[in-house]
C-alpha cells in the first residue's frame, strides 16, 4: 500500500486544479485530485490494468491516461483530458480512492 501523506493535494473545486496538475505530473511529482462529491469513479477496473486492495477499496497501478480518459467523459469534466494528456506524456499511474473521492497520480 502506498503513503499519500507527503503528497500534494489539489481540490477540483479550483478553476486551475487541472493546469496545476498537470504541470505537477509533467515535472515527474505525484499529486492528489481531491474531486467533487458526486464524482463518479465508478469503471472496469480490468479494462485500465489496475490492481484492488480489497481491504481499502482502491484501485493501484491504474494506466493514468486511459482510465483519467473515462473518467472525464463519464463526469463531464474536460479538465480530466489535460491531467490524462499529462499522464500519457510522463508515463504516470493513477490510484483511484473512490470512499474518499480522490484521484492519486504517481510514477
Amino acid at each position: 500500500m502506498r503513503d499519500y501523506d507527503n503528497m500534494p493535494v489539489l481540490d477540483w473545486k479550483d478553476l486551475n486544479a487541472h493546469e496545476k496538475a498537470s504541470a505537477q505530473i509533467l515535472h515527474q511529482e505525484p499529486v492528489i485530485l481531491q474531486m467533487l462529491d458526486n464524482f463518479d469513479s465508478s469503471v472496469d477496473a480490468d479494462s485500465f490494468g489496475c490492481q484492488h486492495q480489497s481491504d481499502t477499496g482502491i484501485f493501484y497501478n491504474c494506466d493514468g491516461y486511459k482510465i483519467l480518459q473515462q473518467l472525464a467523459t463519464q463526469n463531464k469534466l474536460p479538465g480530466l483530458n489535460t491531467v490524462a494528456d499529462a499522464c500519457l506524456e510522463s508515463s504516470s499511474l493513477v490510484d483511484i480512492d473512490s470512499k474518499q473521492n480522490r484521484i492519486i497520480v504517481h510514477d
